[in-house]
């Protein structure tokens, strides 16, 4: 089973290190080159499904320049872990699950983001061995590649067909939006699909061993049949 895991909002708080961040360089300070008629403010209460809605830039140009140039470190590499149990309830799913292949996922995380984040995952210590990184143009995608998505994005979870499950990461910035399969932490997420995908793999499986023995016991009794056939055609 191909599990996928969402990096910000499951794993990091990255939002919590973007107020922060521009709360420093914007409201308590003086910004340069600042029309007249404009002010930096941030719309409470901030939601997840798109930063700029919630924190007011300029332009387009000057939220990629502050996210991915100015403060590319600061917000994919130093931002908090969402709690200190994560790390060693991440790793002991993938201990317990051997079978289970566990992906991190990065959505659109350009340039100096990328080696930020692995930054972020060195530096507290998470065993997995997948790290992948996609543009939110290609979710559609993903999804044919993965099994389970745990995230806290909504474009993510409106996107998952009727044979996959989305499991809703709760965090304070996503409340805007309910959804059936929710968690609030790691270790949730064992009790809600992985025993259920084990026990559905354990009763298909044995399933399959009594099909394959009422097959082979069918052609047993063909073989005789065949035998005692050409015994009488011998007589």
């Amino acid at each position: 089973m191909e599990i996928y895991i969402s990096i910000n909002g499951v794993l990091r708080n990255f939002i919590q290190k973007f107020e922060y961040m521009y709360d420093k360089e914007f409201i308590n300070s003086e910004p340069q080159n600042i029309d007249d008629n404009f002010e930096y403010r941030i719309k409470y209460p901030i939601q997840n499904n798109k930063l700029s809605d919630s924190f007011i830039f300029q332009n387009d140009s000057e939220f990629d320049n502050f996210t991915y140039i100015d403060y590319v470190l600061e917000l994919f590499g130093h931002s908090s872990i969402s709690s200190m149990a994560t790390v060693n309830e991440l790793n002991t799913l993938i201990y317990k699950y051997p079978k289970h292949n566990f992906t991190l996922i990065g959505v659109d995380e350009f340039g100096k983001a990328k080696p930020s984040t692995l930054f972020f995952l060195s530096k507290y210590g998470f065993l997995l061995n997948n790290i992948k990184f996609i543009l939110s143009k290609d979710i559609n995608d993903e999804w044919k590649k993965c099994d389970i998505w745990i995230t806290d994005d909504q474009k993510i979870i409106g996107k998952c067909p009727k044979n996959k499950m989305a499991i809703k990461f709760n965090t304070q910035y996503n409340q805007h939006f309910p959804y059936g399969h929710e968690i609030n932490n790691i270790s949730k997420i064992e009790e809600l699909c992985l025993k259920s995908w084990e026990n559905t793999i354990t009763s298909m499986s044995m399933r399959l061993l009594k099909f394959v023995a009422r097959i082979t016991d069918l052609k047993g009794l063909m073989k005789r049949k065949n035998q005692k056939d050409k015994m009488v055609n011998l007589y």
